[in-house]
């Protein structure tokens, strides 16, 4: 018989530029605190699962278990899971799915990227290897970084709604306002105004500087347990009740078809919702990728939060600011908080399980009980959502 499954324990390092280290050690010390803050032994825990620890700097193979050894936990469950950015929430899918079934019974999930904080430049073989992860018609151009891609599609966008740069602003001056209340967020401290952000460099037509996620480093772990062993330790528990994906069937760049539409996403939020037994309008809360200011607009159309080119317009009005009355990106979402793309995907698990468990500061959305957690991989062509709930707290 399927148990019930969720959310009891979350963890994260600060978020921006780290003291240069092993990232093996970052996600280790991350871990270690997860479960001392939670009052769990490492005997307690029978399952761990991660994500690869970064793009630019090569690693050595089968992380997991040294992982596992560093911290002498022996385990039923004991995997890596690689799918781009969204790796860490289908890691915690994977956890899920075992805890359910009885395979285990606490499972870790953790995820770290230290590469702001590395000393010298990436090997030219990991270089390569990037490049050919977009293909063979965009590899040879020597593609390395995502930028250009999302601008194409951004351009698109903004054209198809008559967007202007001071529109696209706007969602940066919010996600730094929603910012100031995380302790853990990378411009926590640095809130922008219009102008600041409409007249940062620009990267790549239409993108600029403060339109985009910064490259960050830092580490979020999870832990996942049945209703029963979170009971008998007194534990809160935020159980997940839904969970679905939908991807295209392009890479990065859609070669047919709009480079501004995802249907996909909506396919997978709304798949998720129906397996929570929810709709939209009964979430409270939610965290979205976006890793890009025109992308976060793109996605809170596709999932259904306004219709096709009226995010702009209600970010502009403050409908998504920290007192507004739709709870999207409490945290400050990737443009405010930071992005780490292997540990992205826990920081927003962690923001909802606070917000469910009242645990969110100043940040707290009232009366918050159902929360969703969206993740994206390639440029948008890949979706993952989760629905997590509130349990008894």
């Amino acid at each position: 018989m399927t148990r019930r499954a969720g959310v009891v324990a979350y963890t994260s390092s600060e978020v921006g530029r780290l003291a240069p280290r092993a990232p093996i050690e970052l996600e280790v010390d991350t871990v270690a605190s997860l479960l001392d803050t939670a009052g769990v032994s490492t005997g307690e825990i029978d399952g761990w699962v991660t994500v690869p620890h970064g793009y630019l700097h090569a690693g050595a193979p089968i992380r997991g278990q040294r992982l596992a050894e560093r911290l002498g936990i022996s385990t039923r469950l004991l995997l890596e899971v690689d799918i781009g950015g969204g790796s860490s929430l289908y890691a915690l899918h994977v956890a899920l799915s075992a805890v359910e079934d009885g395979d285990a019974d606490a499972v870790v999930i953790s995820a770290a990227q230290l590469e702001r904080g590395q000393a010298g430049p990436p090997y030219l073989d990991r270089l390569a290897l990037l490049a050919s992860m977009y293909g063979d018609f965009l590899a040879p151009y020597g593609v390395v970084q995502a930028v250009p891609i999302y601008a194409l599609s951004a351009q698109r966008y903004m054209h198809r709604h008559d967007l202007s740069d001071e529109d696209v602003s706007w969602v940066t001056v919010r996600l730094r306002e929603s910012a100031a209340g995380n302790p853990h967020a990378e411009f926590r401290d640095r809130p922008v105004t219009l102008d600041e952000v409409m007249t940062s460099r620009m990267v790549a037509p239409p993108l600029r500087l403060l339109h985009c996620a910064p490259w960050s480093d830092g580490a979020a772990a999870v832990l996942l347990a049945g209703e029963d062993w979170a009971r008998a330790r007194a534990m809160p528990f935020a159980p997940v009740t839904g969970f679905a994906a939908a991807h295209s069937s392009s890479n990065f760049l859609p070669f047919s078809g709009d480079i501004d539409r995802f249907p996909w996403i909506r396919e997978a939020t709304q798949r998720a919702l129906v397996r929570a037994g929810r709709t939209l309008g009964q979430v409270d809360v939610a965290e979205i990728y976006g890793a890009f200011a025109p992308q976060e607009l793109m996605t809170y159309e596709e999932m259904g939060f306004f219709a096709d080119g009226e995010a702009a317009r209600a970010v502009r009005a403050g409908l998504t600011a920290p007192a507004g009355h739709i709870g999207l990106n409490p945290s400050g979402g990737r443009l405010g908080v930071g992005h780490p793309p292997p540990a992205t995907p826990l920081l927003e698990v962690g923001e909802v399980f606070d917000q469910l468990t009242g645990r969110a500061g100043s940040r707290q959305r009232a009366r918050a009980r159902v929360g969703l957690v969206q993740a994206e991989h390639g440029m948008m062509n890949g979706c993952c959502v989760m629905v997590l709930e509130a349990g008894n707290n």
